[in-house]
C-alpha cells in the first residue's frame, strides 16, 4: 500500500510537471491512475474511466487526485511526527504535554490558543516598558505581605516592577545592575511610580508581536511552547491534509486548512484577535464546520443505512386498531395520534424503523408504544420492552397487564433480580414463542434470552442505552423495528447532534383533565410541612426528596435519613416511609406499593423516584436542597405529581445562600412548566457536554464546536450532508472520495454496526 501511495504521488507530480500534455493526451495518465487504484484498493475513490473527457472532467479528476494523495500519503506521515523532534521539547516537557493529549505535531496543530496577547499598549491595561535596572529588594506591604520591587530608569523617568510571588533565584537572580530590560505586563502605580505587576521579560524586538496563550500544564512555559509550534508550522504545515472538499471552502469563504492553522497560531494583525478569541473568525469557523459536517455525514449515512436494511413489513389493519381502541379507557390526544401515524408508516415500510419518541413527563408515550406493540403482536411477532431500572420495568409490566387483561395476549417480566429458576423458565417460554411481550431491564439484551420472532424493541429512556446495546439486540439475529422513548426533552440542536441518525417524533400535548402543577420556592422547610399537612388531610400523598443518603460534611446537605426521623416526629412513624438506592429491590417494591395504596402518606426518598413512578393520588413534591439538582432532574421529579385531576404542588426548598446559577434554575422552574423550554435553558446553562450527565457512547467528541453557540453552522452542515447523500447515497462519486475516506476513519466503529445490521 505504501508503494502505491508513492506511485500516486509520483503520478500527480508528473501531471503537474506536464499539465498541458495531461489535457492534450490524458489517456496515458488516466490509464496509470486506473492501474494504481485498481491494484491498491483506492478504487473506492470512484474515478470514472472512459474513452474521452471534457476539460472540466479532467480538472475535476486532477482536483480529486490531489485531495486523495493528500489524504492517503501525507496524513500517515504527519500523524506520527513526535513533538520531541521539535526544538526545546525534551523528555520531561513531552511527558507533561502527553498528559494533556499533545503527543504529535498533529495534536499540537489542533490544540488551539484560547486567547491572545498583543505585546504593546492594550485596552486591558497591559503595556511594555524599557529601562535600565537600578535597584531591587524585598518589601513589606501595610498588610505585612512580602513582595519584591525592582526600580528601572527609563527615558521618561523611573518605573517599578513588582512581584508578589518570587524566590531567591527569581527575579533577583536574573536582574543585573546597569543592564537594560524590556518588561511587559499589567500596568498600574506603586509607591508613586508607574509600575508593572508580575511582568514578563521580553526582547525589544518583540514589541508589537502577538503572543498566543494556550491551555498548558504549569511546567510548560507559553513562550517555549509557542516557539515549538512555530518550528512545527515551518517544517510540517505543508503536510496538513485538507479534509474539507474545496466546494464548501468556496461556498462559505473559508481559508484552507493550512491557511487556517497558520492564522490561528500566528495571527497577522491585532485586529483579528477579537474574532479569533470568540471563535467567529473564518479560520476557526472552518474547523467548526468541518467537524459538524462529518458528524452529520456519519449520522445521516447511518440513517440511510437503516432504511436500506430489509426490516419487517407490518400489516396495519383497521380491525387491529379497532380492537386496541376497545382496550383503552381514554381517547388519544391529537399529538398521540400524529405520532402513532408516524410509527405506523415506519412499521408498514420495508426498511427498519429507528424512531425516537420524545414527550414531556405524563404526555402518554408509553401507551403509544404499547399500541405499536399490540399491532406487532397481532402480526404474529414478539415485542421486547426494555427499561433502565427494575422499578420502571415492573411498572411497565403492571400497566401492560392492565391493558391486555381479558385478551389472549401474553406478557413476561425478565429482570436481574429474578432467581435462576425463574429466569430459566421465563426464557424457555420466550424462546418457544409463548410470550408476546417481554418486559425487562438490560437483562433482556445482555443475558442469553432468545426470542422466537422478535419484531419490535421498545427501549425506554433511550439516552441510557448506547450504540453497544442496540448492536447487541440486533446481533441476536433479528432485525426488529426499534422504537425509543425518552421523557427527557431534548433541545433541537442536541437532537440533531446526538440523534441525527434517528427519526424523531414529539408528543407535545398533555392528556385532558390534568391540572397544571403550582411550583413555589422557599428557604423554610416549615412552609413545606404546612403544605404536606394540608394535602394529607385531603387523603393525598407527598414526596420529600433529598440529594444524598448520608450526611456529608463537605456539602451542607440534609440527608434523607436525618429528615425521615424529623418527619416521623411531626406526622407519625406509620405515615412516613424512607426509600433509597441502597435498599434491596423487594424492600423498594413493598414501600412503593404501600405508598400507592395510601398506607404511607409521605415518601422520603433520594432521586430513585425520578423516572417512571406513577402514583396518581400524590399531589406534593418537596425537593430539599433543590439548588443542587440540574434543571432536567428537577423537572423529572416534578412530573411525579400532577398525574390526575387533583391540584398538585412542587415546593423547591433551598439554603439561604444559593449560587447565581442555582437561582437561575429555581426561577426557571417557577416560570416554566414546558419541559422543552426548560431543556433549552438547561442546555444554555450547562453546555452540551453535561446535558445527559454522561457522554453518549458511539459519538465523536466535539473538539472545536459548541452546538449551542454554533447552531447555525450545525444546521448548514446538516443540509450540506443531506445534499451530498441525496445525490450520491453510496459516496461513490470522485468528488466525494475524500468524504468517504474521512467518514470511514472517524466513524469506523459505528459503520461496522451498520454492516452488522
Amino acid at each position: 500500500m505504501a508503494n502505491d501511495r508513492g506511485r500516486l504521488l509520483r503520478l500527480l507530480a508528473d501531471i503537474k510537471d506536464n499539465t498541458a500534455d495531461y489535457f492534450k493526451n490524458p489517456r496515458k495518465y488516466l490509464d496509470a491512475l486506473k492501474d494504481i487504484t485498481t491494484r491498491s484498493g483506492f478504487d473506492s475513490a470512484g474515478f470514472v474511466f472512459k474513452d474521452s473527457y471534457e476539460r472540466k472532467e479532467l480538472e475535476a479528476i486532477l482536483a480529486e487526485l490531489t485531495l486523495l494523495t493528500q489524504a492517503a500519503a501525507t496524513t500517515e506521515e504527519f500523524k506520527t511526527v513526535d513533538i520531541r523532534s521539535l526544538p526545546r521539547i525534551g523528555k520531561k516537557m513531552a511527558e507533561s504535554l502527553d498528559k494533556q493529549g499533545i503527543r504529535t505535531v498533529e495534536d499540537m496543530f489542533y490544540h488551539f490558543p484560547y486567547r491572545y496577547e498583543y505585546i504593546g499598549e492594550t485596552l486591558s491595561g497591559k503595556k511594555a516598558l524599557t529601562g535600565v535596572f537600578k535597584t531591587g529588594g524585598i518589601m513589606l506591604t501595610k498588610n505585612r505581605k512580602r513582595l519584591y520591587k525592582a526600580v528601572f530608569q527609563a527615558d521618561f523617568g523611573q518605573f517599578a516592577a513588582v512581584w508578589f510571588h518570587f524566590s531567591a533565584k527569581f527575579p533577583a537572580g536574573v536582574l543585573k545592575e546597569g543592564e537594560k530590560y524590556t518588561l511587559y505586563g499589567q500596568s498600574g502605580t506603586f509607591g508613586g511610580l508607574d509600575s508593572i505587576v508580575h511582568p514578563q521579560f521580553i526582547k525589544e524586538s518583540e514589541m508589537g508581536e502577538i503572543m498566543p496563550v494556550y491551555t498548558l500544564p504549569k511546567t510548560v512555559a507559553q513562550k517555549v511552547y509557542h516557539a515549538a509550534v512555530k518550528a512545527a508550522l515551518e517544517r510540517y504545515l505543508g503536510l496538513v491534509p485538507d479534509y474539507l472538499p474545496a466546494r464548501y471552502e468556496t461556498r462559505y469563504k473559508y481559508p484552507s486548512a493550512k491557511e487556517s492553522l497558520k492564522l490561528i497560531h500566528n495571527p497577522d494583525t491585532p485586529y483579528e484577535l477579537s474574532a479569533l478569541s470568540d471563535r467567529s473568525h473564518p479560520a476557526y469557523q472552518r474547523f467548526i464546520y468541518e467537524e459538524l459536517f462529518y458528524l452529520q455525514m456519519g449520522l445521516l449515512y447511518k440513517k440511510k443505512a437503516y432504511t436500506r436494511q430489509e426490516g419487517i413489513r407490518f400489516d396495519i389493519k383497521m380491525e387491529y386498531l379497532e380492537w386496541i381502541k376497545k382496550l383503552l379507557p381514554f381517547k388519544f390526544t391529537h399529538a398521540q395520534k400524529k405520532v402513532m401515524a408516524e410509527i405506523f408508516n415506519d412499521m408498514s415500510a420495508t426498511g427498519q424503523m429507528n424512531r425516537l419518541v420524545q414527550g414531556d413527563v405524563g404526555s402518554g408515550k408509553t401507551i403509544v408504544a404499547f399500541t405499536a406493540g399490540l399491532v406487532a403482536v397481532k402480526n404474529g411477532w414478539q415485542v421486547a420492552v426494555i427499561a433502565p431500572t427494575e422499578v420502571l420495568a415492573r411498572q411497565h409490566m403492571a400497566n401492560l397487564v392492565k391493558l391486555i387483561q381479558g385478551t389472549d395476549v401474553t406478557a413476561a417480566l425478565l429482570t436481574g433480580s429474578m432467581t435462576n429458576a425463574e429466569k430459566k423458565r421465563t426464557k424457555e417460554m420466550i424462546a418457544a414463542g409463548h410470550m408476546d411481550f417481554v418486559v425487562g431491564t438490560h437483562a433482556v439484551i445482555q443475558e442469553n434470552a432468545d426470542f422466537m420472532r422478535l419484531g419490535l424493541a421498545i427501549i425506554d429512556e433511550q439516552h441510557r442505552f448506547g450504540v453497544e446495546q442496540r448492536k447487541t439486540l440486533i446481533e441476536k439475529g433479528y432485525m426488529p423495528d426499534i422504537l425509543l422513548m425518552t421523557a427527557t426533552p431534548i433541545p433541537r440542536t442536541l437532537a440533531l447532534s446526538f440523534y441525527g441518525d434517528l427519526d424523531i417524533s414529539i408528543i407535545d400535548e398533555m392528556p385532558p383533565g390534568r391540572t397544571p402543577i403550582i411550583t413555589k420556592h422557599s428557604n423554610k422547610i416549615e412552609d413545606a410541612h404546612r403544605l404536606i399537612a394540608d394535602e394529607i388531610a385531603k387523603g393525598h400523598g407527598a414526596y420529600v426528596i433529598y440529594p444524598l443518603i448520608d450526611t456529608s460534611e463537605k456539602l451542607d446537605l440534609k440527608a434523607a435519613t436525618d429528615e425521615y426521623e424529623k418527619l416521623c416526629e411531626i406526622f407519625g412513624e406509620a405515615n412516613v416511609g424512607l426509600l433509597h438506592g441502597r435498599m434491596k429491590h423487594e424492600q423498594k417494591q413493598a414501600l412503593m406499593d404501600a405508598f400507592k395504596a395510601g398506607n404511607i402518606k409521605i415518601l422520603v426518598s433520594t432521586t430513585v423516584v425520578e423516572v417512571g413512578v406513577d402514583v396518581p393520588q400524590a399531589t406534593v413534591m418537596v425537593i430539599e436542597n433543590s439548588e443542587r439538582f440540574g434543571l432536567s432532574q428537577l423537572h423529572q421529579l416534578r412530573g411525579r405529581v400532577g398525574r390526575s385531576h387533583r391540584q398538585s404542588y412542587c415546593m423547591l426548598i433551598t439554603g439561604k445562600e444559593v449560587s447565581e446559577e442555582g437561582r437561575e434554575r429555581i426561577n426557571a422552574m417557577c416560570r416554566h412548566a414546558d419541559g422543552f423550554r426548560l431543556s433549552e435553558i438547561d442546555l444554555e446553562m450547562r453546555g452540551p457536554g453535561d446535558f445527559f450527565g454522561t457522554r453518549q457512547s458511539g459519538l465523536p467528541e466535539f473538539q472545536f464546536s459548541n452546538i449551542v453557540r454554533d447552531v447555525k453552522v450545525l444546521q448548514a452542515a446538516r443540509n450540506d450532508a443531506a445534499e451530498v447523500l441525496a445525490e450520491d447515497p453510496s459516496l461513490s462519486m470522485p468528488k466525494n472520495a475524500v468524504i468517504k475516506q474521512v467518514l470511514a476513519k472517524k466513524w469506523k466503529k459505528e459503520l461496522e454496526y451498520i454492516d452488522i445490521a
